[in-house]
């Protein structure tokens, strides 16, 4: 733990509304989905430990470490009542700090959370060594993480597949803030490979006992092509959380926030009017 726990200020005037980045970004990446909501709120969004100097990510050993971390920010913060918006992995730690400590948060939106099939979860939590055989474990472990300088960065994200929905604008903040200077001049990834591949090692294994606990109003977000929030945990989710809205972003992966910002940004608005 360090303190104070640092975070990105975006800026605003109005409620709080509080973001968790997903796992393998930074918050500034997110600027295109947050900047629209500084005009109604002011917006934050925790650097969470990945992101913390000296951090180690033999330190994880499952994700309650990280809604500890949230719960702890918003003490040094003194938050209260807070609109908690987390994508992926924070969208997760948001909902679980909601349940640990519910006065926190007066609404939520969760995007795209991780939350794996039952029976997956279950296999894993008897057999731990089976979180080894995650799809994303051997492309994160490998993944490129230093190039010349920021335009060449760039360039390499601009043509990889995985990127074909993102505008240039939203490529730009992932360069501009997802990637800090080395001291022989390069750029590489702010948010290490090591930590990202440690999260995806540690999936959370509670969710779906947490996900009945929530009290708060809450958005449920997903991308109608999303590869982590599968139909049949969408349709579970629905059932456990019935008083909850669910939207589902069409042309959007898991990636939705980065993808269809805008539109994402206003779904998050008009739910808010209704609930808040």
């Amino acid at each position: 733990m360090i303190e104070p726990i640092p975070y990105d200020d975006f800026g605003g005037s109005g409620p709080l509304l509080h973001f968790v980045h997903s796992n393998g970004y930074t918050p500034g990446c997110f600027r295109q989905m947050l900047q629209p909501l500084a005009a109604e709120y002011h917006v934050t969004g925790i650097r969470l430990r990945p992101l913390w100097p000296g951090s180690d990510p033999q330190e994880l050993e499952s994700w309650d470490v990280i809604a500890s971390d949230l719960r702890e920010f918003f003490a040094q913060k003194g938050y209260r009542q807070v609109i908690g918006i987390g994508h992926s992995l924070g969208a997760v730690a948001t909902m679980m700090a909601a349940v640990q400590e519910p006065d926190l948060f007066r609404a939520l939106v969760l995007i795209e959370p991780v939350f794996l099939p039952p029976d997956i979860l279950n296999m894993i939590a008897a057999q731990p060594e089976l979180a080894e055989r995650m799809p994303l474990l051997p492309v994160t472990r490998r993944r490129r993480t230093h190039w010349p300088d920021r335009q060449a960065a760039f360039d390499h994200f601009r043509q990889k597949k995985i990127f074909q929905r993102w505008s240039d604008e939203t490529i730009g903040d992932y360069v501009n803030y997802g990637l800090q200077e080395t001291v022989e001049g390069e750029v590489t990834l702010t948010y290490s490979r090591e930590w990202e591949a440690r999260f995806y090692a540690h999936p959370p294994l509670k969710v779906w006992q947490d996900i009945p606990k929530v009290t708060q109003p809450t958005l449920a977000v997903r991308g109608a092509d999303s590869d982590t929030l599968f139909p049949q945990s969408w349709q579970l989710w629905q059932e456990m959380q019935p008083e909850a809205a669910f939207v589902e972003i069409p042309e959007a992966g898991h990636m939705v926030t980065m993808e269809r910002p805008q539109v994402l940004s206003v779904e998050v608005r008009k739910f808010l009017t209704k609930a808040l």
